[in-house]
């Protein structure tokens, strides 16, 4: 299986209480093709908390939209228009989570990832509606939050991601840094109006960070946010 990643990834060191963000499902991608059909394409766009910053050996917490021409292929029901999305969690061992649900097309996906009594507690909503609660282990502190838009495919053709945003990102911390903002790297397609600070630095926010279309190739376009002030 070929696994191919492109778009957006987001990277900072984490000390957070919390961390909050939305996306609006975007377009399906345009012009996959499949030439074993028992190798679906799938699409997925994420935001995870990780205690590395990709590595496999720990867990990543990360709500997952995801989309495949076949989405019975997946678990879900949605149409070929529309995205699925689920609480996940990946570990060494496997993927945690929960089965897929529908996105209606051009709803709006929110995600909340809390961090208490050594557990990461994920929430996902569509259109304000709660669907989705899932609570796993922390195996480790959460250094990064990061994401991406990655392509699995085997036999067949990715297309072409339409673009979109991912949007009023907040984190809260759970000890003041001031110096956070001097950490937000862009490359690739992403921008932003970078990060505002509150409450002495404890709280951190932007309006969204945008992502151009792209088309799942080997060039991994990079927003980097590193926790550890400069």
């Amino acid at each position: 299986m070929r696994s191919v990643y492109a778009a957006a990834l987001l990277a900072f060191a984490l000390r957070a209480a919390a961390a909050t963000w939305s996306v609006i499902a975007p377009g399906a991608p345009e012009g996959t093709s499949v030439q074993d059909t028992s190798d679906e394409v799938r699409a997925s766009l994420w935001i995870g908390l990780r205690a590395t910053a990709g590595e496999t050996s720990s867990y990543l917490y990360q709500p997952l939209p995801n989309w495949s021409p076949d989405q019975e292929s997946q678990g879900c029901s949605a149409s070929i228009e529309e995205w699925c999305v689920a609480a996940s969690t990946y570990t060494p061992s496997g993927q945690l989570g929960q089965a897929y649900v529908t996105v209606p097309k051009e709803s709006q996906v929110g995600s909340e990832v809390t961090i208490e009594n050594s557990k990461a507690t994920q929430v996902v909503s569509i259109d304000s509606k709660v669907v989705f609660k899932e609570t796993d282990q922390l195996d480790s502190n959460l250094l990064y939050l990061y994401s991406g838009d990655e392509c699995y495919t085997g036999s067949g053709t990715c297309g072409t991601q339409s673009a979109y945003g991912w949007n009023n990102i907040t984190i809260h911390l759970s000890e003041a840094d001031s110096k956070l903002g001097n950490t937000l790297s862009l490359y690739s397609g992403s921008s932003s109006n970078g990060l505002t600070i509150s409450d002495g630095g404890k709280t951190w926010h932007t309006d969204a960070i945008k992502i151009s279309s792209d088309t799942f190739d080997d060039n991994v376009q990079k927003i980097c946010i590193r926790l550890e002030g400069e």
